[in-house]
């Protein structure tokens, strides 16, 4: 078993978090037709892979800032060393992240 990832373009990260909001955490490429022209993947991690990939197609040289990396789900804050107070904050009942990637 490894790391699902969902990669999918957005008009911005509001649209992304109603999205995701409406679904439960869902991937907005999951059942029924996708929200977001996208893709699900596995192993594919957007500092080395996903970057790797997109230096390849743009033909520039990889570096490790090639791709942006910005939680946008949940929308509440980060917990800290401690966890969330909430027990049904979305940090302990859904996907743990959800990353928009640009650059």
């Amino acid at each position: 078993m490894g790391a699902l990832t969902d990669y999918f373009r957005a008009v911005d990260a509001a649209s992304v978090v109603e999205t995701l909001e409406r679904a439960d955490g869902g991937s907005p490429l999951g059942a029924g037709p996708p929200v977001f022209d996208g893709v699900e993947t596995k192993h594919v991690d957007p500092t080395v892979v996903l970057a790797m990939l997109i230096a390849a197609i743009r033909q520039v040289q990889w570096r490790v800032d090639l791709v942006e990396q910005v939680t946008v789900w949940p929308a509440s804050p980060v917990p800290g060393p401690d966890g969330p107070e909430d027990e049904d904050d979305p940090w302990v009942t859904g996907p743990c992240r959800r990353h928009a990637a640009g650059g």
